[in-house]
């Protein structure tokens, strides 16, 4: 079981893909950016190509990072490189794992139907060895149903929900998925959900903030985590708070 462990009266500090706030979100350069920053955990988004690559993307589609009208889903990996001519190049995920895995601890995040199937596969061909190299990578997801797939594959892989509004879907899904965290929207923050995560054991983490005075109101509500653009100003205030 992968144990994520904050210093005393403080929080782990998760990059948001990568470090959004301080490069160009999910590439090469956020990634390089969050470790320089201090992140502990880099977290970020994979879909899936028409030619069924795994790439590590956010949105659906590629208007808000490349100024174009392109649907991830129905492009292959080599016509979304085609987009690049000016943009930093949507990044294949076995690019990331080859640089990081092992290095740091990986949020993926799984944002498409399929993904989780794939991302399984992709990791025990290449990167799984022994039980133990499973505590590199928590995989975590909104989509429950994706979750249960990666669980009947994987027994020994670390699963993290996420939630918008509802902050006690979790509870319906322990049973099943058995997992090893939960994430909460920072708004929607639950104290009767955040003791029920509590005493499942659970490491308890909250996106996505960007003000690092929210940091004592966080810890008071007992969050383990913080997922953040701005990596290097949450590593600055905790500093200052010992």
């Amino acid at each position: 079981m992968l144990i994520m462990e904050a210093p005393p009266n403080s929080v782990l500090i998760i990059g948001h893909r990568g470090a959004a706030g301080l490069a160009p979100e999910n590439t090469l350069e956020a990634f390089q950016a969050g470790i320089d920053a201090g992140a502990d955990i880099l977290e970020f988004d994979v879909r899936l190509t028409r030619d069924n690559i795994l790439v590590v993307v956010h949105d659906f589609h590629t208007i808000r990072t490349h100024h174009k009208a392109s649907l991830i889903s129905r492009s292959t990996y080599q016509e979304l490189q085609s987009l690049s001519e000016k943009y930093p190049p949507i990044t294949r995920l076995d690019v990331i794992l080859d640089r990081y895995f092992g290095r740091i601890l990986l949020n993926i995040e799984l944002k498409s139907r399929g993904s989780g199937e794939l991302l399984i596969q992709l990791l025990k061909k290449s990167y799984i060895q022994k039980v133990a190299d499973w505590d590199n990578v928590l995989i975590s997801s909104f989509r429950g149903s994706e979750l249960l797939r990666v669980r009947r594959l994987a027994d020994h892989a670390n699963l993290a929900m996420l939630h918008h509004e509802n902050p006690f879907l979790f509870v319906a899904y322990q049973r099943f998925l058995r997992l090893t965290a939960v994430g909460f929207h920072r708004l929607y923050l639950n104290p009767f959900a955040i003791e029920i995560a509590k005493r499942a054991k659970l490491f308890i983490y909250a996106y996505t903030v960007d003000r690092p005075s929210a940091l004592p109101h966080l810890k008071k509500q007992g969050v383990n985590g913080i997922v953040t653009n701005y990596p290097d100003k949450f590593r600055d205030a905790i500093k200052q708070e010992s």
